[in-house]
């Protein structure tokens, strides 16, 4: 079988059981990305999805753009520009997606419209994660490299496969969801730094529902869309890459979210800054320096991540999010990076500006030791001092991933900073321990009352 249907008959597989740790794994990450829904709700980008959407009432799914429920469609665009919106969501290796920005959002949004248990939404979110891995494996590096956005090309199908799931539309009709979904699959890096980058999310978070709704009344597509002739791999991966997809490997090697678990993040900024940034805050916590003794600081980290950092001087909050040179002299500055960092005022810190022009990126080589990590190698980061003092300090797990996680308190922390001005009047540490422990909760539509506006 190929790729498709070896997706298809694994997705629809209903004797499938996920192991208790598994099931935290994706609790744990639906939290995490509810409170980043919550945080995001009033950025410009989601503001905007949301004048677009019908406000007719004919709907039954929460937006945070609205106060009655609209068409789910509308409510994944909108909750998935929302969730990606502050680039505080998680990652996950090896599609190189925002998997949970487009994968939640979407499953919410369908399960309020088809009345789905919650138990059943933490099932789909499995597969669909499961669906980007094995695509992931088929067309990186060469896909993300030659700058496909992965969240809005990979994100898309994954998130198709996980409605499709959740609808229960058996073999063939998660077989159609993929392949009408493949059709839908699109995104570039060039985006980087603007509204429509957290858009993104939001395009693949539709997609994958419209994708499932359509094969659910009976459109079908090409049964192989993901590879052959004018496939998703040729086109989007090219003659050339080298992915690591083996159906001999699949379905039998453990579970993606356990083998390769997901990156959370402690920081609102692109994760390819976040080496860098765990590199500024250990070398500020191990010397003894003042920022006005500072004459220049270098750091080497691989190229897609220098490449995907190329605001120098960003003029917005959403181009400081992928500047290294903001980030680097943020966390130099002020510490740990926080949402109200990130926003025009913080952009007028003037200990902050003076800085910027003493980063410099480079390219590391990637060495033997680190080529097989997921983000793709480590980061070497050099400060040198007036006084000719040389501090370095190599940074190799960003936070957040599983071999450094956040601890339960940071999880917990980042959530209620997100979701203190949610509007359902719950305090926002009990919803973190609803969405933390979201197969247990009851009633659907009661908890996700607080999206809505």
């Amino acid at each position: 079988m190929d790729l498709s249907e070896l997706l298809a008959v694994w997705c629809a597989d209903s004797g499938k059981e996920f192991s208790g740790s598994s099931i935290k794994k994706a609790e744990i990450a639906i939290a995490d990305v509810m409170g980043c829904v919550l945080g995001g709700r009033n950025e410009p980008a989601v503001i905007g999805a949301g004048k677009i959407t019908p406000d007719d009432g004919s709907g039954k799914s929460s937006a945070v753009t609205h106060k009655q429920p609209v068409a789910a469609p509308w409510a994944a665009l909108i909750n998935g520009c929302a969730a990606h919106a502050l680039d505080f969501d998680d990652n996950f290796f090896p599609p190189v997606t925002h998997a949970s920005a487009s994968l939640v959002p979407a499953l919410l949004a369908l399960g309020e419209d088809i009345d789905a248990k919650p138990a059943e939404i933490v099932y789909a979110y499995i597969a669909g994660l499961e669906v980007e891995a094995q695509l992931g494996k088929l067309v990186n590096p060469s896909h993300y490299e030659s700058g496909w956005h992965s969240t809005s090309t990979i994100g898309t199908i994954g998130t198709a496969a996980a409605c499709a799931v959740l609808m229960k539309l058996g073999e063939q009709g998660i077989l159609h969801a993929i392949s009408i979904s493949s059709s839908l699959a699109a995104g570039s890096k060039r985006q980087f730094g603007s509204m429509v980058k957290p858009m993104h999310a939001g395009f693949a978070a539709m997609h994958g529902v419209i994708a499932a709704k359509l094969a659910s009344a009976g459109v079908t597509g090409v049964a192989n869309t993901l590879q052959g002739k004018w496939s998703f791999e040729e086109l989007y991966a090219g003659g050339g890459n080298l992915g690591e997809f083996s159906p001999a490997t699949f379905p039998d090697a453990p579970l993606a979210i356990d083998e390769y678990g997901l990156v959370a993040k402690l920081y609102p900024s692109c994760m390819s800054s976040h080496l860098g940034i765990d590199a500024m805050l250990a070398l500020s916590a191990d010397h003894e320096f003042k920022t006005d003794e500072i004459k220049s600081i270098n750091i080497h980290m691989p190229e897609f991540m220098v490449a995907n950092l190329r605001y120098q001087k960003p003029a917005s909050p959403s181009e400081a999010r992928f500047s290294m040179n903001y980030c680097a002299a943020l966390a130099l500055v002020r510490g740990i990076p926080r949402m109200s960092h990130f926003t025009e005022k913080a952009l007028t810190d003037g200990e902050v500006m003076r800085l910027l022009p003493l980063v410099h990126m480079h390219v590391r080589e990637i060495l033997p030791e680190t080529e097989s990590l997921p983000w793709g190698g480590d980061c070497l980061a050099r400060i040198t001092l007036v006084d000719g003092k040389v501090i370095e300090h190599r940074a190799v797990y960003p936070k957040g991933c599983p071999q450094n996680p956040l601890t339960e308190d940071q999880q917990r922390q980042k959530f209620t900073e997100c979701a203190r001005n949610n509007t359902s009047g719950m305090d926002a540490e009990a919803l973190f321990e609803k969405f933390s422990n979201f197969s247990r909760v009851g009633k659907l539509d009661n908890l996700l009352r607080c999206l809505r506006a």
